[in-house]
């Protein structure tokens, strides 16, 4: 990822850098549908989670058919050969946000049931801080190319510092669910649920560390 800077920075790779910024605006997008869709189940509003749910999908749908776009643009535009590859798994972590969140929507769809005491307002809660980490890493992605080293490591640290707040959160969303008289089913689709809600700021964190890594390595130069 030696020259990821300079690509989404390129003033001239209008394309490119067009369509990276549509790409990120719609994963974020995917995520936060997840979230009214969890705030939605969570009030008791079925029909408007069902539907919240459909957009999730098919936000992320769209995410997908920018990210295949955005890679032909790097393919066919004046990026070195030898950049190509980083820049093809730079926009790959960042749609695995997205893929993260339609993940955690089925699972959300697949809920039957009363919810245990305290889960619903933990969920929300959760779900707000891993929204939080994504709205963080955009401030990372938009400070490329313009800011200086130490200001693109302090929004990458904020980044870092939701993801660890996200996972103290579901620990204890964990917690909540071990001590509930829940059927073993519900305690599965509970688990993976949250379980893909944490992947999203672990996602999130992986994007930021390869940002971070990148801002240093060409300080150094």
């Amino acid at each position: 990822m030696r020259n990821i800077f300079e690509w989404i920075g390129m003033k001239e790779e209008k394309e490119v850098l067009e369509h990276s910024r549509e790409h990120f605006d719609k994963v974020l997008q995917t995520v936060k549908e997840l979230e009214k869709a969890v705030n939605a189940y969570v009030s008791g509003d079925t029909v408007n989670m069902r539907d919240r749910i459909h957009n999730v999908a098919k936000l992320e749908h769209e995410a997908d058919i920018i990210r295949r776009k955005l890679m032909m643009d790097v393919t066919k535009g004046v990026i070195l050969p030898e950049d190509r590859g980083d820049l093809m798994n730079f926009v790959t972590r960042v749609d695995a946000i997205a893929d993260w969140s339609h993940t955690a929507g089925r699972f959300l769809a697949l809920w039957e049931g009363v919810l245990p005491e305290n889960f619903g307002k933990e969920l929300e809660i959760f779900v707000e801080t891993t929204v939080g980490a994504v709205e963080k890493l955009k401030n990372v992605v938009e400070a490329v190319g313009k800011e200086s080293e130490q200001k693109i490591l302090e929004l990458c640290t904020a980044v870092e510092s939701a993801e660890e707040t996200a996972d103290d959160q579901h620990r204890d969303i964990l917690k909540i669910i071990l001590k509930s008289n829940l059927s073993v089913s519900q305690v599965i689709v509970a688990h993976d649920l949250i379980e893909a809600i944490e992947n999203i700021s672990d996602a999130a964190e992986i994007v930021a560390d390869s940002l971070r890594i990148l801002a240093v390595e060409i300080s150094g130069r």
